[in-house]
């Protein structure tokens, strides 16, 4: 029978996920890696969360890969959810979702947010023995970010936001 490995994805909805550097957008690119990876997976138990400032659980660590990927593709990301990118939340929701695993396994889609450093994430990480992985799903370049109704998110001072990729994002892989 073999045994199953448990792996938690983190999916960021924040909004600078839908900046257009990557078709059709950041978050569809992501979804599409998301339903990719449950396609080829094998012996693999999967929880699903979504994350912007805060953490919301999707699912529970299941085997059930199809209710999964139904999920995933009905996913409304037109949701505004609060703006920011918490990876510190994620690891939290992480945890109490593996709590009863010795392998805790993390996976976290996203751009990176802004944060200069992962040092308080790094440190929970290694505390709870979890394995970060990240997919960096942004360009170097990066993108103006589109809402719902056409326009292009801008400043207070009324300039177009330009998001880019965070390079320090490889610190929590390595």
């Amino acid at each position: 029978l073999g045994f199953t490995i448990p792996m938690i994805i983190a999916l960021d909805v924040s909004k600078s996920m839908r900046a257009i550097d990557i078709y059709a957008n950041r978050l569809e690119f992501a979804k599409e890696k998301l339903l990719s990876i449950l396609e080829n997976s094998h012996n693999n138990r999967f929880g699903i969360i979504l994350f912007a400032k805060s953490s919301f659980l999707l699912s529970p660590v299941t085997e059930d890969l199809n209710s999964l990927k139904t999920l995933i593709k009905n996913l409304d990301t037109g949701i505004n959810f609060d703006n920011g990118t918490n990876i510190y939340s994620t690891l939290e929701t992480s945890q109490k979702l593996l709590k009863n695993y010795s392998n805790k396994n993390l996976l976290i889609l996203t751009d990176g947010g802004d944060e200069d450093d992962f040092k308080e994430e790094i440190k929970f990480a290694k505390e709870n023995k979890i394995k970060i992985y990240t997919l960096a799903i942004a360009s170097k370049n990066g993108s103006a970010i589109k809402e719902e109704n056409g326009n292009f998110l801008t400043t207070n001072e009324g300039n177009i936001v330009n998001v880019k990729l965070n390079p320090n994002l490889k610190n929590l892989s390595l």
